[in-house]
């Protein structure tokens, strides 16, 4: 009887993928998926929709909350909360006669924070920027407006705006360190050195 080769009976062995074969002791290279905020940065955000612009700064906002954000991300921030500013104020301004706009903003070409009442400017404080500081050099109310009321309302709308761009403050404008003096917890938008000066010319003054 004719027999066949054993080798014929064995089941052929699995070959494994090229790719897939890993030689004894090493380690499998890790491929690393690019993180979102890795991702390429817009350059021209006139171009992209107002969603996405609010998706990016919250994005960016992320990565500021590190201990060690990127060097650029400061910057990215403040572009992307001023696009968003200008375009919610292009589009009040469409929708709304002008004499009844009311609000704030961030007036970069004449550089000075703005307030509003009813389509007049109350109030503005003039401001310099150093680095990624905000030197308040002067805050203005008009005078046919109650400064009483406009004044504290201005300062506070100022610190917050610094607040929500991640901007350190630096108290120049004497009215500004007297709503600081009144309300402490604002102090902590100014840089350490600047707030220990501010704190020390409080408590002399109080002596």
């Amino acid at each position: 009887m004719e027999t066949s080769p054993l080798v014929d009976d064995r089941p052929e062995a699995v070959r494994l993928p090229e790719a897939e074969h890993v030689a004894w002791g090493s380690t499998p290279k890790a491929v690393h998926a690019p993180r979102p905020d890795e991702s390429e940065f817009p350059s021209d955000l006139a171009t992209v929709s107002t969603r996405q612009l609010r998706v990016l700064c919250n994005q960016v906002y992320r990565l500021l909350d590190r201990d060690f954000p990127p060097m650029e991300a400061l910057h990215r921030y403040e572009m992307l909360v001023e696009e968003i500013e200008q375009r919610e104020v292009q589009a009040e301004t469409r929708t709304a006669p002008v004499r009844v706009r009311s609000g704030f903003r961030d007036n970069s070409l004449f550089s000075r924070f703005e307030l509003f009442s009813d389509g007049t400017m109350v109030g503005h404080v003039k401001y310099e920027m150093k680095g990624s500081h905000a030197v308040l050099i002067q805050a203005v109310v008009d005078p046919r407006f109650d400064a009483v009321d406009v004044e504290p309302a201005l300062i506070r709308q100022v610190l917050l705006n610094a607040h929500r761009r991640r901007i350190a403050v630096v108290p120049y404008c004497p009215r500004v360190r007297d709503f600081l003096a009144e309300f402490p917890q604002y102090r902590t938008l100014l840089p350490p050195d600047q707030r220990k000066r501010l704190e020390a010319a409080l408590v002399a003054a109080e002596g």
